[in-house]
């Protein structure tokens, strides 16, 4: 059987294979490695909320949906108009393929749909290496505060986190459990870990930057997933932390979540949002 044989049936296989389990769209990384999913488990771009609860918008009003015709990551509110979110998830569209819901703790309903003005990706993203996974929308109007809708408090450039802080990441991702709707927004309980231990785990994929911080248990069960990609990662003063980003599996032992480290592009979002 010739080589190209081989590679067209190897291509097959993985387009069925991804087309029977990726039941929300799969960033672009992924969908370039098709021969490589069949040979080498690749880490995923996507987060999902994995062992953890239901909580009302109220609980998390910084909270949004990013979306194309359905939910497809999360963000948080930093302004009246401005949105953070990851890179991943931007990264080759445009502002009118995009619409953001907020206000309501269910991601196909209620609160409001609204449309984006413009995507600021960071021009330092890299694919390769998922660094500076950042992406600012800018909403096309204003809008009001109330007890659902709030912007998250941004860290100052030099402030730091110790490990083991408690965090909490909230989404509508996968919860890798059929008992458990996605539908709701739903928040779990991570601990930040480790920068050199969290980069020993990941080095056989180049290792964790600057730019990234992990947070999670090393014997695993908790984590976020498919679909939380971009939304928030906040401590216990509400601070945001960090922005989902990339990780091996979901909540799989010994590989915490990778997320991006929002004090390393604090300057990066006051030039563009003012915020």
């Amino acid at each position: 059987m010739s080589t190209k044989l081989v590679i067209v049936i190897l291509l097959q296989a993985a387009v069925a294979v991804l087309a029977g389990v990726c039941l929300i769209p799969e960033p672009v990384k992924r969908q370039r490695s098709l021969v490589n999913e069949l040979f080498r488990r690749q880490p995923r771009l996507d987060g999902r909320i994995v062992g953890g609860h239901r909580i009302n918008i109220t609980d998390a009003p910084h909270q949004i949906s990013l979306q194309t015709s359905d939910h497809i990551c999360g963000g948080s509110l930093i302004s009246k108009e401005w949105i953070i979110t990851a890179a991943h998830c931007t990264f080759g569209k445009q502002a009118n393929q995009l619409r953001v819901r907020l206000g309501t703790s269910e991601c196909s309903r209620n609160g409001q749909l609204l449309n984006i003005k413009k995507i600021v990706q960071h021009e330092k993203f890299n694919y390769s290496n998922i660094n500076n996974d950042f992406s600012l929308l800018q909403l096309q109007e204003p809008i009001e505060f109330d007890e659902t809708k709030q912007a998250v408090k941004l860290p100052t450039q030099d402030q730091e986190f110790k490990d083991g802080d408690a965090c909490y990441v909230s989404g509508w991702g996968s919860t890798q459990n059929p008992l458990e709707s996605r539908d709701w927004l739903r928040q779990v309980k991570v601990p930040l870990v480790n920068q050199e231990d969290c980069n020993k785990k990941y080095s056989r994929y180049g290792g964790v930057t600057d730019s990234m911080i992990c947070a999670g248990y090393m014997q695993g069960g908790k984590d976020a997933c498919q679909g939380d990609s971009g939304g928030p990662m906040v401590n216990g003063d509400g601070v945001l932390v960090g922005v989902v980003s990339w990780g091996f599996g979901c909540a799989m032992p010994n590989f915490p979540g990778v997320y991006s480290r929002v004090t390393h592009v604090r300057e990066w979002i006051k030039e563009h949002s003012g915020v």
